[in-house]
């Protein structure tokens, strides 16, 4: 597949608009990337299901693809997995949830706690500590 920066250089280097046709303008599957991503920093399902303190059957459930992540379980995900900022908006705009915003306090307490590397834990704490809501 190819990335968005080489398909964002296709659309401005073509004259022709066919490139358009090609099925590459379909959104990644959800359970395909959650199962890429955590793979790809060397945990299992069960680790996550136990890392985010989920019921183990809504946590298979939500790899199986029968159930649709919340958005507060993909940010507990990201500071469990450390993602950059980066990688925790892309996991968001997948599974077609709201990015986190500068500007709302709770969004903005959540960057610190994965630009600091905080765990959930503290990241938890720490919205409980301005008063806002958490993350379970």
């Amino acid at each position: 597949m190819k990335s968005t920066q080489e398909l964002e250089h296709q659309i401005r280097q073509s004259g022709e608009p066919s490139l358009l046709t090609e099925d590459t303008f379909s959104a990644p599957d959800l359970t395909d990337y959650l199962r890429e991503l955590i793979s790809g920093h060397g945990m299992s399902v069960q680790d996550v299901v136990v890392g985010c303190r989920l019921d183990r059957s809504y946590g298979y459930q939500l790899f199986n693809g029968t159930r649709k992540p919340t958005r507060n379980f993909l940010l507990r995900l990201a500071l469990l997995l450390k993602l950059r900022e980066e990688e925790a908006q892309r996991l968001l705009k997948v599974a077609q949830r709201q990015p986190l915003y500068a500007r709302n306090r709770r969004d903005a307490a959540v960057l610190y706690g994965l630009t600091h590397g905080l765990t959930a834990d503290k990241t938890q704490e720490l919205l409980n500590g301005l008063g806002e809501e958490g993350l379970e």
